[in-house]
């Protein structure tokens, strides 16, 4: 009787185990959105608070280019290849640049698509003290002072290839503790399509050679209150230090100081303003550890969240969400953080009480988007191919306001006038208003 018991418990135990199996592969299918996956990768190196600004300025395009230097956007990794790269090279030891290449643009691009490689580029100009931070090194910015793409040979060279769209500059390092095991690991499974990058308007963008067809994904959204902020960035922990007054639809926070928070209901749009003293005004070089100490202050939502652009002339920086290395826009705002500082030391930071919770089952099938070519011809056809100077694929987040979900969209974005623009608004809308 005991020997019986004792069997029926196995086969019911299993059975159980077999369930929680079957259950917990049935979310992975079913959760197809899984932003950037920040806290996939931790490096060893850093303090916890240094991993977490690292995190903002990782590459977020990767492309694996084959021996027959035919390039391919990887995306949807198991493993997410950008942190995995980061892992790897922080312990490796970069030392000995070398100026390889300058000013042709043809050279440029044919290191680009060296063969056997991996290419991880950042959708704007980081520093190389940005870069330093970011994987742990110690490069002179003597020579090289921008970079904007990380090209790494899969086969062991003890080199490694930075790349400054400025003046088509190419800087060859050498790597001592070189290893790429992990590297070349994370590079299975997943998604993969073509790419080829070509110059326009001289500008070398990324471009879809073929119709490229990309999933939607789906989440929940979280809406953070007014409140909630003003007590991160106006110190204000006593609710009796805070005033505020209302000025149509926008409630105007402020607690006596150099500082306010202006808060529009509407479209859930704020902007946090704060008078700098000449003193604590920072630098073009401070930039980076500035706005992210700024960050930290707000109690946003950081998951997801990238490096996009900074404009120097403008004292700028925008930071946006990405999902599987695909910017996400929005109108108001949702999902990007605006900061700059003007020269009489305003501090401004734009963002949304809105950002992106819990993955949702996708619904929506995938979309074919055309060839780079076709949206190309259309943009001439329109009169505004002159006027472009970058293009991309992100996904359009684009939802009533205080809508539970939201479905992300992949389309095209052509920058003009350094703003992103829905593709389909430039060429069947009449083009720019």
């Amino acid at each position: 009787m005991i020997k019986l018991l004792r069997t029926r418990w196995r086969i019911l135990t299993l059975t159980v185990l077999i369930i929680v199996s079957i259950g917990l592969s049935g979310l992975v299918w079913i959760m197809p959105f899984r932003g950037d996956r920040l806290n996939e990768v931790r490096s060893t190196h850093s303090t916890p608070t240094t991993d977490q600004q690292a995190m903002l300025y990782v590459p977020t395009t990767v492309i694996k280019t084959d021996n027959d230097r035919e390039q391919q956007l990887l995306f949807g990794q198991p493993q997410n290849v950008a942190l995995t790269a980061q892992e790897s090279l922080q312990k490796w030891e970069l030392s000995q640049a070398h100026q390889i290449a300058k000013g042709s643009v043809d050279v440029y691009r044919n290191y680009l698509r060296q063969s056997n490689s991996l290419l991880l580029s950042y959708p704007s100009a980081v520093s190389l003290q940005t870069f330093n931070d970011t994987f742990n090194q110690k490069l002179s910015a003597n020579g090289l002072k921008k970079v904007n793409h990380i090209l790494i040979p899969l086969k062991t060279t003890g080199k490694l290839y930075l790349m400054s769209d400025q003046n088509w500059t190419v800087y060859r390092y050498n790597i001592r503790a070189e290893k790429l095991s992990k590297l070349r690991a994370a590079l299975t499974g997943g998604e993969r399509r073509p790419v080829e990058y070509r110059q326009i308007n001289n500008q070398v963008v990324l471009t879809y050679p073929h119709a490229i067809s990309l999933p939607t994904y789906a989440a929940k959204v979280n809406y953070q209150s007014a409140i909630t902020f003003t007590q991160a960035l106006l110190n204000n922990s006593q609710s009796g230090n805070l005033a505020s007054r209302q000025d149509g639809q926008q409630v105007i926070y402020h607690n006596g100081t150099n500082k306010r928070l202006v808060y529009n209901r509407t479209n859930g749009e704020l902007k946090f303003e704060n008078y700098l003293e000449k003193s604590k005004q920072f630098t073009y070089q401070e930039a980076d550890g500035h706005f992210y100490r700024r960050l930290q202050q707000t109690g946003l939502v950081l998951e997801g969240l990238r490096f996009d652009s900074y404009r120097s002339n403008q004292r700028q920086m925008i930071y946006r969400t990405y999902v599987e290395g695909f910017p996400i826009y929005n109108e108001h705002n949702y999902g990007a953080i605006v900061m700059q500082q003007n020269q009489q030391g305003l501090e401004e930071m734009t963002f949304s009480d809105a950002s992106l919770g819990t993955p949702l089952p996708k619904t929506a099938g995938s979309v074919t988007l055309p060839s780079t070519a076709v949206v190309f011809n259309a943009l001439r056809a329109n009169g505004e191919l002159k006027a472009v100077q970058g293009i991309r694929i992100g996904y359009q987040w684009k939802t009533n306001r205080n809508a539970t979900s939201v479905t992300l969209v992949p389309t095209y974005y052509v920058k003009i006038g350094n703003q992103w623009e829905n593709y389909q608004v430039l060429i069947h809308e009449g083009g720019r208003q």
